[in-house]
């Protein structure tokens, strides 16, 4: 009897081409610097899956281009297609480790965390609107049914590339900015998420509700707590 097919997602591949997983990403025709090489091109927005039918939903660099409350729905509906105990793998900017070179940086340094920061803007899909940490992480796939959450920080390319290299984190940050240039890669941020579906039922539209209003200041209140809900059908 043959063994069933595991389907993993790769959502957001651009020129990231995985072997085993189904490369999603827009058209090349939405892109203008990079060439996507993908399986399905199309929005992740607009993908179909049945309930508890994937084994993986991968998504490098890819929340951080949702509002803070489509990024949501879309965690809630990677999180319907997994199986109990499927693998979501997520990789963004790291505001916080960001945030905090930033106030120490020079002028070219500052540039290139406020476009880590904000999105690189070539297109009209290259900008990043919200912001992704460890505490957030942390706190939001909890709520959402997410177990076994456990997180990675990178501060540059070499150090992600090359894990197995203890100190990377430092010595990376050293290595000139030409080197870098010539070989690909940069001095950045960025955190790493793995987490799996846990065995619960959640009351989404509850969950959903209680994570926007952390975002609520002074007397906003309901009125926009409500804007944010039906702006995802809620």
């Amino acid at each position: 009897m043959s063994e069933e097919k595991k389907i993993k997602l790769h959502l957001g591949c651009g020129e990231k081409y995985l072997e085993g997983y189904i490369n999603v990403d827009f058209p090349p025709s939405e892109h203008s610097v990079i060439e996507v090489e993908a399986d399905v091109y199309k929005d992740v927005r607009e993908l179909e899956y049945e309930d508890g039918s994937v084994d993986e939903v991968r998504a490098h660099h890819l929340l951080e281009h949702f509002s803070r409350q489509e990024a949501l729905k879309l965690l809630l509906q990677w999180r319907r297609w997994l199986k109990y105990g499927g693998l979501l793998y997520i990789e963004t900017p790291d505001f916080e480790k960001s945030a905090k070179a930033y106030v120490y940086s020079g002028r070219r340094r500052r540039f290139e965390l406020g476009r880590h920061i904000f999105g690189s803007a070539e297109a009209k899909w290259a900008y990043h609107l919200d912001f992704w940490d460890a505490g957030k992480f942390k706190y939001v796939l909890k709520k959402l049914g997410f177990k076994n959450i456990k997180i990675r920080r990178f501060r540059n390319a070499a150090a992600s590339h090359f894990r197995h290299i203890p100190l990377l984190n430092i010595l990376g940050n050293i290595l000139p900015r030409a080197l870098y240039r010539k070989y690909g890669g940069h001095k950045l941020p960025n955190i790493e998420v793995k987490a799996k579906k846990a065995e619960v039922v959640i009351d989404e539209k509850a969950m959903v509700r209680e994570v926007l209003s952390q975002y609520l200041v002074g007397n906003e209140g309901e009125k926009l707590l409500r804007v944010w809900m039906e702006d995802i059908g809620y």
